[in-house]
């Protein structure tokens, strides 16, 4: 079976799948053409019978979801959004810059004049680079829905011109770091009626639910700690909401197709599991439905048989799991630095686009003669540099311990905030401050001794940095989920 991925820089790949495969079959192929490790973050759109956007169920046959046209045509589109410090490989970052763009230019996202006059400028350096009165054009009109005066235009241009020599990962993460605090960012939309039919545009994002008129102006938000359950039924959708006074109140949402209206449970579902949970209930990830082949011969052969089930969701794994399954992943793949940080937090770069660390290896190697072992030594110490960071942040070194548990993970500006311990669960009476050996002074040790690669501090920070790694990682395993106890039912 061909399809035909189009990217969300319209870029369009071929994938040949078996005839019989899954959807996860044809994005793993995807995005392993394209390097990403970060696949849970994606998922495939087609278009339905009636034009609505469906998401392509990646535990279920292609073959059964879609008509029977060659090649299949599906969209890569970014599923899950989340905040672009828990990116880890640079390219899902640009994946999903592509997508905030494509947004951006088709008026999903709004802002005010400020905020445009800023991503106006981050997007110009990415489509065309340092300034030039010449090339350089400008989306303002897009992202605030008003045409720029002349003054709005030189504030563009001056700070474009501030951006000059940026490289053009650190300008995706500044872009995505301001789209982020967006109000609707990471917000996916369904057309639907309710009981009045009433147009309405509903909103499902990591919140909760946002329910707005036809020209997106507010009717209601619904958080989801309030909603008590989530049936479809046809072409309706249910939310029982809890109100002030305990008592419960049913929204009745009316899409234009059946299709749609899986589409929107599927949305609402899936999206608090991920967000809003430590780990994917078994209720939300066995949920399954039988064509009629499948209901007879469950009835009359084994009740445990495969033939004809479908699965109603796809979703894995959380948010929390998704971040903790790519960095062992990268890290069993042998990818020293996780996150080009250095773009992403405005940290020094050399004119090469390395971090100084890398840059400063390459120099030694080739004075003193000795390349591979500084480079193998380099590499130990950005592990070491990696492990010592704050796994929150991912800005500050780690200087705070949990009591009484013990795991230190964090800065101390991070584990004052916390009333749990993120590795144990376990409740937080205090934060005790600890002095672990910095980075730079371990940098320090590093030039002194990198000429001889068996020296005792060599050994002693490779050691370390081992031991940083393994001690990482056990305390991630250790990790205790708890299930939500929210259930969610399709009525049939």
């Amino acid at each position: 079976m061909l399809c035909h991925v189009t990217r969300p820089d319209s870029v369009v790949m071929e994938v040949e799948v078996d005839s019989k495969a899954n959807g996860e079959d044809c994005l793993n192929k995807v995005c392993r053409k394209l390097g990403i490790i970060e696949v849970d973050y994606f998922g495939l759109q087609f278009s339905g019978s009636k034009g609505e956007n469906l998401w392509l169920n990646l535990r279920n046959r292609i073959c059964q979801q879609m008509d029977n046209l060659t090649p299949c045509r599906l969209r890569l589109r970014v599923k899950f959004f989340v905040e672009p410090h828990l990116i880890l490989q640079e390219q899902t970052r640009h994946v999903f810059f592509m997508h905030v763009k494509e947004d951006l230019h088709s008026g999903h996202l709004r802002m005010c004049s400020e905020q445009a006059e800023v991503l106006s400028a981050l997007l110009a350096q990415a489509e065309f680079r340092d300034y030039n009165q010449n090339t350089a054009k400008y989306c303002y009109s897009e992202l605030c829905g008003s045409e720029p005066c002349p003054a709005t235009v030189d504030s563009i241009i001056s700070k474009h011109k501030a951006l000059e020599g940026q490289s053009l990962g650190s300008v995706e993460y500044q872009a995505l770091q301001l789209v982020s605090s967006l109000e609707h960012y990471g917000v996916e939309w369904h057309w639907a009626r309710d009981a009045e039919a009433q147009r309405l545009a509903i909103g499902v994002g990591p919140e909760g639910i946002t329910v707005c008129k036809e020209d997106f102006s507010l009717v209601n938000r619904i958080s989801y700690p309030i909603i008590q359950i989530a049936t479809q039924s046809g072409k309706s959708v249910y939310l029982t909401v809890i109100k002030d006074t305990s008592d419960s109140v049913v929204l009745l949402f009316k899409l234009i197709s059946n299709r749609a209206a899986s589409g929107l449970y599927r949305a609402i579902t899936e999206t608090h599991a991920f967000y809003r949970c430590d780990t994917v209930t078994s209720a939300v990830m066995m949920q399954y439905s039988r064509d009629f082949k499948g209901h007879l011969a469950s009835l009359f052969l084994n009740e445990n048989i495969n033939l004809g089930k479908k699965y109603v969701f796809d979703i894995r794994r959380t948010s929390k799991e998704v971040y903790d399954y790519a960095r062992r992943a990268l890290y069993n793949a042998g990818i020293v630095d996780l996150v080009a940080r250095a773009a992403g937090t405005g940290g020094e770069r050399t004119p090469s686009g390395h971090s100084p660390l890398r840059g400063q290896g390459e120099g030694m190697g080739e004075d003193c003669g000795s390349c591979q072992q500084s480079r193998a030594l380099l590499e130990r110490l950005e592990k070491l540099r990696e492990a010592l960071l704050c796994m929150l942040c991912c800005e500050e070194e780690i200087d705070a311990a949990f009591c009484p548990c013990g795991h230190m993970v964090c800065c101390q500006t991070c584990a004052n905030q916390l009333p749990l311990c993120p590795v144990c669960r376990s409740e937080v009476e205090h934060v005790q401050h600890v002095y672990l050996p910095t980075c730079t002074s371990l940098l320090n040790l590093s030039n002194t001794s990198h000429d001889d690669d068996s020296s005792p501090v060599h050994r002693a920070i490779s050691g370390l940095a081992y031991t940083c790694h393994t001690k990482d990682h056990s305390n991630s395993n250790t990790n205790n989920h708890h299930d939500s106890n929210k259930i969610y039912q399709t009525e049939t």
